[in-house]
């Protein structure tokens, strides 16, 4: 390659040979042509090597490794290390890019200044639908208060902050939530494409249940410690409780709801950036609320008006409102009977 690139896509492998080649595909029919993709084959007992080595033939574009298993964050590391790039682009082994993500990516990279862009993704395989993550900078430093607001592959970045601030060892299974909140806390500005770039493929195997147990642990440690730099400092005294009820796991009673609620909307009069996310966020809030009733609606009702929910949860918000109508017993009875509420 005569011409250095300026993006450089990191492609992980392990035994990816059933989806891979699809992806291989997706990063050479890119509209912008000025790119190298490093990727690293992380020991895989599978096809990927010789499929990663038949495409390099055909593309020369394509940087092929290959060496013992170390795991996927050594492995993202490492091709970000040689990337020559001025953009690392992720990409994982089984999902599709869109012709033009890399063109229109580095458009709004162009237009905002931001260090970090992400897109809307859509699921295929396994799940259906789409993931309309928040596009302005504020919104996405105020989601990273829950999770992570980049879908992981969908990302492009400043190659010098990668370098600079590698995905954290300890962050095992959340390495790009920790990733995000780490850039957001040495000043990292972030923006997204609000447009579908990527598929992403769901299926089997992709992450089993003790992956998902840790997965949770690491990401409440991540979440506390962003609290503490991200929460405005009239609400740094009720950080630990927003943490612990915050993780998306815990079953929440009325009362607990009522403070969240009430975090909720203090925290948008004191960050206003955050009405937008928490316009979702409150709404999953009550999802995961027992003991609803008749009595909730009125208070759902306001909540509705002072942070409205974005279209995609218009839906889930909607069954909500029948639970609080009809309460949680008759709620978990149609349910059993498969009403399709």
């Amino acid at each position: 390659m005569n011409t250095a690139p300026i993006v450089s896509f990191v492609l992980p492998c392990y035994n990816s040979a059933a989806f891979l080649q699809a992806t291989l595909d997706s990063i050479s029919q890119q509209s912008f042509k000025q790119f190298e993709c490093i990727a690293i084959d992380d020991g895989s007992s599978d096809a990927t090597l010789a499929l990663l080595q038949q495409h390099a033939q055909q593309d020369p574009r394509f940087i092929v490794i290959s060496r013992a298993n170390r795991g996927l964050i050594s492995t993202l590391n490492e091709a970000i290390a040689v990337a020559r790039g001025e953009w690392i682009a992720r990409i994982d082994a089984d999902d599709i890019c869109h012709p033009q993500r890399i063109e229109k990516q580095l458009q709004r990279l162009q237009a905002t200044g931001a260090d970090v862009c992400g897109s809307w993704i859509r699921f295929f395989g396994d799940k259906t639908g789409e993931w309309m993550t928040p596009s302005s900078d504020g919104a996405i430093k105020a989601m990273l208060l829950f999770n992570s607001a980049f879908a992981h592959p969908s990302v492009i970045a400043r190659a010098a902050l990668l370098k600079a601030n590698p995905y954290p060892p300890h962050a095992v299974h959340a390495e790009d939530y920790a990733l995000w909140c780490t850039l957001a806390e040495v000043g990292a500005t972030f923006t997204t494409v609000p447009e579908v770039l990527l598929d992403y493929r769901c299926h089997a195997g992709q992450i089993t249940q003790s992956k998902k147990d840790e997965l949770r642990a690491t990401a409440q440690i991540i979440r506390s410690k962003y609290a503490r730099f991200a929460l405005p400092a009239a609400m740094q005294k009720r950080a630990d409780r927003f943490v612990e009820l915050a993780e998306p796991a815990r079953q929440l009673s009325r009362a607990e709801f009522d403070w969240m609620c009430d975090f909720y909307l203090q925290l948008a009069e004191a960050w206003p950036a955050s009405r937008s996310p928490l316009g979702e966020v409150w709404v999953d809030t009550l999802q995961r609320t027992s003991g609803v009733n008749l009595f909730l609606l009125g208070k759902v009702q306001a909540l509705s008006q002072t942070l409205p929910p974005p279209a995609s949860e218009i839906s889930k918000l909607k069954r909500q409102k029948i639970r609080c109508l009809i309460g949680d017993k008759a709620w978990q009875l149609i349910k059993k009977l498969r009403l399709g509420i």
